[in-house]
């Protein structure tokens, strides 16, 4: 693992793996990197997975909280691709790292390679928050998992940690034990930044790349999980349909973690469809 001077911050990068180039950057916002593993490890088998933790995430640098934008984490990634020495890359973005990838597809697009979009959405808008709705409504959740999923101003790590514990009932497919078990150590394995996650709100309600996205021109996989309540399928395929060169897979028995759900499933699609793009 190693930290790099980026954008008058500090960048944690891990690198996994042999092959083609491709930055693995998170969700949250407020999360590390650390949520993808061991279960992304498998694709180090064809490519150079670059697990990042953007700024005030993880074990970077901890600059002014108003330079964390979709935009300067966009801004970091390419940075961080100089830095490194690679002339493309290709790029895994999940929920809300869907969005630094969109937008890095966007704006330096003659340095992708590749995108894999994992649970994202390219816009925060009626028809998102419609389908969201309506998917957490179908799940009937109970009130401890609503007050859970709609909690603000959370003064503790372990309320942020209890919180995601209870309302990742509506980011399964089916939350039996042994999923239970996964998100328990994904949780406690994680380094998390209180005041980004209490952000994170605001950050998301302002993305809208919707308009831009049929600029794209990598090659595109766009992953979605049936049971996803809170970025629902709908979602993947808006992007299918405005991503000229994509192909779309929905996983039937995952939700928003199809890697923690279907491991080996999703490892066979990603390598299937890398095979046949490259």
């Amino acid at each position: 693992m190693t930290i790099v001077d980026v954008n008058d911050t500090e960048l944690f990068y891990l690198k996994h793996g042999s092959g083609a180039p491709f930055f693995v950057l998170h969700g949250g916002l407020g999360f590390d990197h650390t949520y993808f593993r061991p279960e992304l490890d498998p694709l180090g088998a064809r490519l150079q997975l670059i697990y990042i933790d953007y700024r005030g995430h993880g074990r970077s640098g901890r600059p002014p909280i108003n330079t964390i934008t979709f935009e300067q984490l966009t801004d970091d990634a390419e940075e961080l691709r100089k830095v490194l020495g690679f002339d493309k890359i290709g790029i895994i973005g999940h929920s809300a790292g869907g969005l630094v990838a969109l937008k890095y597809a966007i704006n330096y697009p003659q340095n992708l390679q590749h995108l894999i979009l994992l649970n994202t959405f390219p816009a925060f808008d009626r028809k998102y928050v419609k389908d969201s709705l309506a998917e957490i409504q179908a799940k009937n959740p109970s009130p401890e998992v609503m007050k859970a999923f709609n909690a603000r101003n959370v003064t503790s790590l372990e309320e942020l940690k209890q919180n995601l514990r209870i309302m990742n009932y509506l980011y399964v497919s089916d939350f039996n034990s042994e999923i239970k078990k996964r998100f328990d150590k994904m949780i406690e394995n994680m380094i998390f930044n209180l005041d980004i996650s209490e952000i994170n709100g605001l950050l998301l309600s302002k993305f809208n790349v919707l308009e831009d996205i049929s600029k794209i021109t990598a090659p595109t996989l766009i992953i979605g999980g049936i049971g996803d309540a809170v970025v629902p399928v709908s979602q993947a395929k808006r992007l299918h349909e405005n991503i000229r060169d994509s192909e779309i897979y929905l996983f039937e028995k995952s939700g928003h973690y199809p890697f923690l759900e279907e491991p080996e499933l999703f490892i066979n699609i990603i390598l299937e469809w890398f095979n046949k793009v490259k």
